[in-house]
């Protein structure tokens, strides 16, 4: 983790972008955290594993970082907040499970590191996160926090942050099929376009395929395995694969992980960042492999399209130069800038000068515009609905982008942005 960033906490709302009959059908919530059950259990042991948590770390190089002072909690994910799930809301689950962790933590002179699915954080609003692509292929093809759960304990432990963040832990490596697993692989994907391998947790819809071919004039094929164990190489068969079905879209799964391939490379890539960039709540919420796949699916054809930002907006500056470390779950690919639902404020511990927070807050402000009028496009094209109100916010925080030169100016395009979010989202139904 050359470059983890700890960040202070910023609660993400998950939206869905996936396509209507596309969609899984609604998973039933993981367990509920029993708080009262996992602060007995840390009263008398340094790392509790709740029921239900998917999460796996090297207990024998974290334990040697530990010291008396600090326990780790490893958690199931929340589920989706709201009607059906496990907590109404980010308020709700605040009340219910990190607020009462604090308490007792702070009770005890303890440190507490909470993991809740994927999503490594402390109590004081820390989180450490992963920098660049392997690593987080790493957490979401193996659900391996190692690198995560390393970095935090040591900034528990006063390091400073370049020592705490080189934590020397090293993605596994990623090899080439032999032939013989590209043809058996290829075979099977010729007479069915959607496969599941044994042991896979959470199974592609059937229909993903069929839909989505549909729907984007491309056959989509389909290759879903289970998590990956460290040490065990991932292998990538989704080039191997485009090779063998040219014309059509390769979608390749390990875990919350997925590969992709398409004659569009250079597009399909761009739409799958764009997916793990803007929904980061799935790393403690969860995600249904079938809708991050359609989400991908549905930004691939608006970038086809060159729709995906059709009404103009400023010119974008280097937002990968300018806060690449700051902003690691940031993912960018030449044809797509992520929308600001997939950051956080990733400031803890590292001081900037006013420039390079200036910088930060333009980039933020142009992301929310951005995803705004992705999200506005994408609303029209599917349903047809009128969101006037919302164009109206939109066209509003693109001209005082261009006047705002304050970190307090963007903070009221934040604003405007934020109320055509919430215009839009009643329009469709809060989708």
């Amino acid at each position: 983790m050359r470059d983890t960033v700890v960040g202070l906490f910023a609660a993400v709302v998950l939206m869905t972008g996936v396509p209507a009959g596309a969609a899984a059908a609604a998973p039933a919530p993981p367990p509920r955290l029993d708080v009262a059950a996992a602060t007995a259990a840390l009263a008398h042991q340094q790392i509790h594993r709740a029921p239900g948590a998917i999460a796996w770390f090297d207990e024998d190089l974290v334990r040697a970082e530990l010291t008396d002072d600090i326990r780790i909690l490893v958690a199931p994910f929340t589920g989706r907040y709201g009607k059906g799930g496990n907590y109404a809301d980010g308020d709700a689950h605040l009340e219910q499970v990190h607020r009462p962790l604090r308490s007792w933590a702070e009770a005890q002179g303890l440190t507490l590191i909470k993991v809740e699915g994927l999503y490594a954080s402390n109590l004081d609003g820390g989180a450490a996160v992963p920098s660049n692509i392997a690593e987080l292929r790493q957490v979401t093809a193996y659900l391996d926090v190692t690198d995560t759960v390393l970095a935090l304990v040591r900034d528990a432990k006063g390091m400073p942050a370049e020592q705490a963040f080189a934590t020397g832990y090293h993605p596994d490596d990623v090899v080439a099929p032999t032939r013989q697993q590209v043809d058996e692989l290829a075979g099977t994907l010729a007479e069915s376009p959607v496969h599941d391998a044994p042991g896979r947790a959470d199974p592609v819809a059937d229909t993903l395929a069929e839909h989505s071919s549909a729907t984007f004039g491309a056959t989509v094929r389909v290759a879903a395995f289970p998590a990956l164990r460290r040490g065990q190489p991932m292998v990538d068969y989704a080039p191997a694969l485009a090779e063998r079905f040219p014309d059509d879209v390769i979608l390749v799964s390990y875990g919350n992980w997925l590969e992709v391939a398409a004659p569009d490379r250079l597009r399909i890539t761009s739409a799958r960042d764009f997916a793990y960039g803007r929904y980061q709540g799935a790393a403690r919420q969860g995600v249904v492999m079938t809708n991050r796949m359609s989400t991908v699916l549905e930004r691939y054809q608006l970038l086809r399209d060159d729709s995906a930002f059709a009404r103009p907006l400023p010119e974008p500056f280097d937002l990968a130069g300018e806060i690449g470390e700051l902003a690691p779950w940031l993912l960018l690919g030449s044809s797509v800038v992520l929308a600001a639902a997939s950051l956080g404020p990733w400031w803890f511990r590292r001081p900037r000068d006013r420039a390079s927070r200036l910088r930060l807050a333009g980039a933020l402000t142009f992301a929310d515009i951005t995803g705004l009028g992705a999200e506005l496009l994408a609303a029209e094209q599917e349903t047809g609905a009128d969101v006037s109100a919302a164009w109206e916010r939109h066209t509003t925080a693109r001209r005082l982008y261009e006047q705002a030169h304050t970190q307090e100016a963007m903070a009221e395009v934040r604003e405007i942005c934020a109320q055509g979010a919430t215009i839009l989202h009643g329009v469709r139904g809060g989708r």
